[in-house]
C-alpha cells in the first residue's frame, strides 16, 4: 500500500513539472482593454432628424412676469363649424408655408374614408420599418413644395412635432400637430422652432388640433421658450414668455368618428421676438431628450467618484431600435447587503411629459452623491432605476404613445413581448428583484396637464383616512415644499387597471406603490423652473431616508428615537374623511388609437390580440365568399347545391337531386374535389335502411330512457337469477342492434338527428310472454339524443 501511494505522488509531481514547463513556455498575455463605462450616442427615428442646441447646461433662474403684455390683432371668423382639417387645407393650401416632411400631399384621401390628417403609419413586418402616409410610403411620395415666406418653421428634431404652418394673415400663423405615430390623436405635446423674425416683430400662433377639453394655458400657463440669440449674448435657458393666451374649442371636428362631431381644441398665444435673425424654440414644456439622457449618464458614468456605486445594463431594445437602460445604484460594501431594502423608479412612460425626465436626473445625482444622507441609502437600499421608458416617443416627438400607438402606462396587465418590450423587460425585472429582496418602494414619475403642484396617486382598497398607503405620501409632503398632499387620491379605478401603479401593488404586495406626477405649470400660479424638478426628486430620497432608518431600528442602537410612520398615521387619523375623487384626471384617451383591422396591418401575426386575430379570420372567410371572377355567380350556386345535399336529410327532402355532371362551369380551372364529392353523395345516395320500424309507434326522449332503465332492471335481474355472467345489453351487438342514419348539418347547433330507431334484445325473448314485450319499436326525433 505504500509503495503504491509513493507511486501515485511521484507520477502528480511529474504531472506538476510538465504543466509548469508548458506554462513557462507561452508567451505573455495581451494588455487589458479599458472597460468602456459611457454609453454611445445612437438615437434611432423613423426619419432624419437634426441636431439640437445644449439645453440645460446650466439652470439659471428667471423673473416672473407680474403682467402680461396686450397686443390686438384681429381675429378672423369661420362660419362652418363642420369641417376637419382636411377641409381647412383644401381652403388655405395656396397659404401653406411649411410642412414637415417636403413630398407629403395633403390633400391626397384614401379609399376607405380613413384619411386621418396628420397621422404617419409605421409598418414593422419587415426588419426594417417603413413610414407611410394615407397608404404610400413617406420618402415615395412626389414632392410638393411649400410657398416661400419671411417666418420659417422647423420641426425635424428630436421630439419636435410640428405637422404644417399656414399663414392666414400679416403675423398670423394657423399650426397642426403631429398625430402619435400610428395613433389618429394624442395631440397636446407640442415642440418647433421658428426663424426669420425682425426684432419688435409680434406673432400670433393658432395651434387647432389640441385633444384635451381643459389646459393650464387658461389658468395662467406660458409656452417654454429658448433664444439661441439670448443665451449666447446673456446665457439665458429656457423660460417661460408670451401673452394674450387662451385655450378653446375649435371649430374642427376630428377625423374620428366623424358621426360624434367632437371637436379640437385650440391654443392661442402672441410673442415678441427680441433679436433680428435669432432662432426660437417653443414647447409645452422644458424638453428633455434622449440624447439628454444618454449625455447626462455619460457624465455620471465619467466622474470616478460617481461611476463606483452606478452600474448600468440594457434592458432591452425597443421596436425602434433604441436602448431602454436600466440603472442600479448602491454601495460597493457587502456589509449588510443581503438585507438591503429594495427601490425601483420609473419615467417617461409617457414621452410628452418631460418633468419625470428632470425628476429623475434629480434623484440619480442625488444618490451618487458624497450627501449623508445618500451614503446612508446606499448602504441600506438598492435602487433599480429605468429613467426612460420609452425613448421611441420621445424621439419621434409623440406625446403619450409608443410606436406602436399604444399608451405603455395601459399595457402592465399583459405586455406583449414584441410590441411592448420595455415594459415587459421591466415587469419581468422588477417580479426577479422582488423574490430576491423586499421592495420598500415604487415610484413612477409623471406630468400633468391639467392641475397645479406636484402630488400622488396611491392605491388602497379602503376610503379610510388613516392607512399605511397614505404614510410615505404625506411625509413627502412634508419634505417637499412642492407637493400637495389634499390633491393626492388612493384608488384602484377600473381606467387605470392595467397601469403600473395597480398591477404592481396587486401582484407584488407592495404597500408603496405610487405615480408621482408634477405639473406643467408649477404652484400657486408661479411657474416651475427645471431646478424645482430636480429638487422634488431630492424630496422623495429624503423622505425615503426617514422611512428607512424607521424600519432598520431593530439592528440598529436607535430604539429610543420616535416612529416616524406611528406619527404619521396618528397625524392621518386627525385628518376630515376625503372622496378621493381625481376630477383633473389624465387618463388616456382609447378613441384616438387605430382600429384593429388597421392594427393588423402594421405589425407581424405573433403581436395580434385575440381580437385581432379573430377578426383577420372573418376578414379571410369574407374575402374568400366575396365575388373575384365574372363567373363566380356559377361557383357560388355549385357551392350552394353542394353544401344543401350534405346538409339535407334524404327523408324529408327526397326529392332535391344533386347537380348533374352535366352542370359544368364556364372557367375550366375551377374543378371541385371528385374524391371528397363521390364519397359525401355516396353517403347520402345510399344509405342503409332501419331495421324493424313501425311508423306506428312514437315516443320522445322521457320514454325512451324508461325504458332503458326498466331494459336494465330486467336484464339485472335475470343475472341474479341464473348467476351466469352475460355482456352488457347496451355494448353486445349479439344482444341488441342499432340503425340510425345522422343528418350532417352545418347550420344548427345539434350534433345529430336520428331519424329510426330499432331495438331488439334476443336474450329477453324466452322470458316476455306477450308479443308487445317481444318487441319495442320505436322513432326518435330529437336534438341532443347523441350527445
Amino acid at each position: 500500500m505504500n509503495s503504491n501511494n509513493n507511486n501515485n505522488n511521484d507520477s502528480s509531481s511529474e504531472d506538476d513539472l510538465q504543466v509548469y514547463e508548458t506554462l513557462t513556455k507561452l508567451p505573455p498575455p495581451n494588455e487589458l482593454l479599458p472597460r468602456k463605462l459611457t454609453i454611445d450616442i445612437d438615437v434611432k427615428s423613423l426619419y432624419p432628424l437634426k441636431p439640437l442646441p445644449q439645453f440645460c447646461k446650466t439652470y439659471t433662474t428667471f423673473i416672473e412676469e407680474s403682467s402680461q403684455k396686450q397686443c390686438i390683432i384681429p381675429d378672423i371668423q369661420v362660419t362652418d363649424e363642420n369641417r376637419t382639417l382636411l377641409d381647412y387645407y383644401e381652403e388655405n393650401k395656396q397659404n401653406l408655408v411649411y410642412k414637415r416632411f417636403d413630398q407629403l400631399d395633403l390633400g391626397k384621401r384614401t379609399s376607405n374614408d380613413r384619411t386621418y390628417f396628420a397621422s404617419l403609419l409605421a409598418n414593422f413586418k419587415r426588419t426594417q420599418p417603413r413610414v407611410f402616409f394615407r397608404g404610400e410610403a413617406l420618402f415615395d411620395q412626389k414632392l410638393t413644395p411649400c410657398s416661400c415666406d419671411q417666418i420659417q418653421f422647423d420641426s425635424n428634431f428630436e421630439s419636435g412635432n410640428l405637422f404644417c404652418a399656414f399663414k392666414k394673415a400679416d403675423n398670423v400663423y394657423d399650426l397642426i400637430l403631429q398625430n402619435d405615430i400610428n395613433t389618429r390623436g394624442n395631440t397636446q405635446w407640442f415642440f418647433f422652432s421658428v426663424t426669420g423674425a425682425k426684432a419688435g416683430q409680434t406673432i400670433q400662433f393658432n395651434i387647432l388640433n389640441h385633444l384635451k377639453t381643459g389646459s393650464l394655458f387658461n389658468e395662467g400657463l406660458q409656452p417654454a421658450v429658448y433664444s439661441v440669440k439670448e443665451n449666447q449674448l446673456v446665457g439665458t435657458e429656457w423660460c417661460r414668455e408670451g401673452f394674450n393666451i387662451s385655450y378653446f374649442k375649435s371649430v374642427f371636428m376630428k377625423e374620428y368618428p366623424l358621426s360624434l362631431k367632437k371637436k379640437y381644441y385650440q391654443l392661442r398665444f402672441h410673442y415678441t421676438f427680441k433679436h433680428d435673425g435669432d432662432k426660437v424654440y417653443f414647447a409645452h414644456s422644458y424638453p428633455y431628450t434622449y440624447t439628454n439622457l444618454l449625455e447626462f449618464l455619460n457624465t455620471q458614468l465619467e466622474d470616478q467618484e460617481r461611476n463606483q456605486y452606478l452600474s448600468r445594463k440594457v434592458l432591452c431594445t425597443t421596436l425602434g431600435g433604441n436602448t431602454c437602460e436600466v440603472l442600479t445604484i448602491t454601495s460597493n460594501s457587502l456589509q449588510k447587503r443581503a438585507f438591503r431594502k429594495g427601490v425601483v423608479f420609473l419615467a417617461r412612460q409617457h414621452p410628452g411629459e418631460p418633468q419625470g425626465s428632470y425628476v429623475m436626473q434629480g434623484i440619480i445625482e442625488f444618490l451618487t452623491s458624497n450627501n449623508p444622507q445618500a451614503d446612508y441609502l446606499r448602504q441600506n437600499c438598492i435602487f433599480k432605476i429605468f429613467p426612460m421608458m420609452n425613448s421611441d416617443g420621445v424621439v419621434n416627438g409623440n406625446y403619450r404613445c409608443g410606436l406602436e400607438g399604444s399608451d405603455l402606462n395601459r399595457r402592465w396587465k399583459k405586455p406583449n413581448k414584441y410590441l411592448h418590450p420595455s415594459v415587459y423587460y421591466a415587469k419581468k425585472y422588477v417580479k426577479g428583484f422582488s423574490k430576491e429582496r423586499q421592495i420598500l418602494l415604487v415610484v413612477d414619475l409623471h406630468g400633468h396637464s391639467r392641475k397645479q403642484s406636484s402630488f400622488v396617486y396611491g392605491c388602497a382598497y379602503s376610503s379610510q383616512v388613516k392607512t399605511i398607503e397614505r404614510v410615505f405620501a404625506l411625509l413627502m409632503s412634508k419634505v417637499n415644499p412642492f407637493m400637495d398632499y389634499s390633491s393626492c387620491t388612493f384608488r384602484v379605478e377600473n381606467a387605470k387597471d392595467k397601469t403600473a401603479r395597480i398591477q404592481l401593488w396587486r401582484e407584488l404586495k407592495i404597500n408603496w406603490v405610487y405615480t408621482y406626477e408634477c405639473s406643467f405649470y408649477g404652484q400657486q400660479k408661479k411657474h416651475y423652473q427645471i431646478k424645482d424638478y430636480l429638487n422634488c426628486g431630492v424630496s422623495i430620497c429624503n423622505a425615503l431616508s426617514q422611512i428607512v432608518k424607521d424600519t432598520t431600528k431593530e439592528f440598529t442602537n436607535q430604539a429610543n428615537q420616535p416612529d416616524i410612520q406611528q406619527q404619521m398615521l396618528e397625524e392621518l387619523g386627525k385628518m376630515p374623511q376625503t372622496d378621493d375623487q381625481d376630477n383633473g384626471s389624465d387618463s388616456s384617451q382609447s378613441e384616438a388609437e387605430l382600429s384593429d383591422d388597421e392594427m393588423v396591418q402594421l405589425f407581424q401575426p405573433k403581436t395580434y390580440s385575440m381580437k385581432q386575430k379573430s377578426l383577420l379570420k372573418q376578414q379571410e372567410t369574407n374575402n374568400k365568399k366575396k365575388p373575384q371572377q365574372p363567373n363566380s355567380n356559377l361557383k357560388s350556386t355549385l357551392a350552394s347545391q353542394k353544401t344543401s345535399i350534405l346538409q339535407e336529410s334524404p327523408s324529408k327532402n327526397s326529392e332535391q337531386k344533386p347537380p348533374m355532371s352535366s352542370q359544368k362551369p364556364k372557367n375550366p380551372l375551377y374543378r371541385i374535389q371528385a374524391p371528397q364529392r363521390v364519397r359525401q353523395i355516396d353517403q347520402v345516395k345510399q344509405p342503409e335502411l332501419p331495421l324493424m320500424v313501425d311508423k306506428s309507434v312514437q315516443t320522445d326522449d322521457w320514454m325512451y330512457r324508461q325504458w332503458l332503465i326498466q331494459m336494465g332492471k330486467l336484464k339485472k335481474q335475470q343475472e341474479f337469477q341464473s348467476f351466469t355472467p352475460t355482456r352488457n345489453i347496451y355494448k353486445s351487438s349479439s344482444q341488441s342492434v342499432t340503425r340510425f342514419i345522422v343528418k350532417n348539418s352545418t347550420t344548427k347547433n345539434d350534433r345529430g338527428r336520428v331519424d329510426s330507431i330499432s331495438l331488439m334484445a334476443s336474450g329477453l325473448q324466452n322470458k316476455l310472454s306477450s308479443s308487445s314485450q317481444q318487441r319495442q319499436m320505436m322513432r326518435y326525433s330529437g336534438s341532443n339524443f347523441m350527445s
